[in-house]
């Protein structure tokens, strides 16, 4: 099963054959726009965010997801799909930009990890949760929840696992291969995009290189394998 999490940075509908050329069976994109769940050949399309030009997708090849009712549109931008044996959570996490919509929404990863923990299910699930999540542990600050430190603790309880951290044995904060480049520039690069998996074996993990995909957005795409 091959998974492609990419932040596309606006159109992605003018972008998608470049990650529909990996043939990809799950994509989590994130800054895309709202389009019809078929607009894309062989692919569902699920949508949400505040901003209709401006969300969070999920794409997949097999047709027998669906948004699960447990979604929680106060929680900004996180958006839980299923199907009969796998459960995915796409991630773009607005921290605390999220405060901008009203006091009542939250956009922090930590919060959406409570929230959709006993959604998450038991040993034997099988899930994915992946996305921007604009967080690194190079940022934790003493007391603060949504510490990415605290955020990969709740996972590993969970029974969830890093794909790049696995694969590429490095440790948090420490990562040799940036999947964000602020204000495009290669200096200032940042890894900040995950996929965490669950009862699903990590057999491959790719970061798009900066040269490749600069042109296109930000941020480079994690390209991954899960047997």
């Amino acid at each position: 099963m091959k998974i492609i999490s990419w932040n596309c940075n606006l159109k992605f509908k003018e972008k998608f054959e470049l990650i529909d050329s990996y043939g990809p069976d799950i994509c989590f994109i994130q800054e895309c726009e709202k389009l019809k769940s078929d607009f894309f050949p062989n692919y569902k399309y699920f949508w949400t965010g505040r901003n209709e030009n401006k969300g969070l997708g999920v794409l997949t090849k097999k047709n027998d997801f669906f948004v699960d009712e447990t979604h929680n549109k106060d929680l900004i931008n996180f958006l839980p799909i299923r199907s009969d044996d796998l459960k995915l959570l796409g991630v773009w996490s607005f921290n605390h930009r999220a405060s901008k919509f009203g006091s009542e929404v939250s956009g922090n990863t930590i919060d959406a990890i409570n929230f959709y923990r006993d959604w998450f299910g038991d040993n034997d699930e099988r899930c994915i949760v992946a996305g921007d999540f604009n967080n690194s542990i190079i940022w934790d600050k003493k007391g603060n929840d949504n510490n990415f430190n605290n955020i990969n603790d709740h996972f590993v309880d969970l029974g969830f696992v890093s794909n790049y951290h696995k694969l590429k044995d490095e440790g948090f904060g420490k990562e040799s291969y940036a999947t964000f480049f602020h204000t495009k520039k290669e200096s200032k690069k940042y890894h900040i995009d995950y996929i965490y998996s669950k009862n699903l074996n990590p057999l491959e993990l790719k970061v798009g290189s900066y040269t490749e995909w600069i042109s296109y957005s930000d941020h480079s795409p994690l390209i991954a394998e899960l047997g």
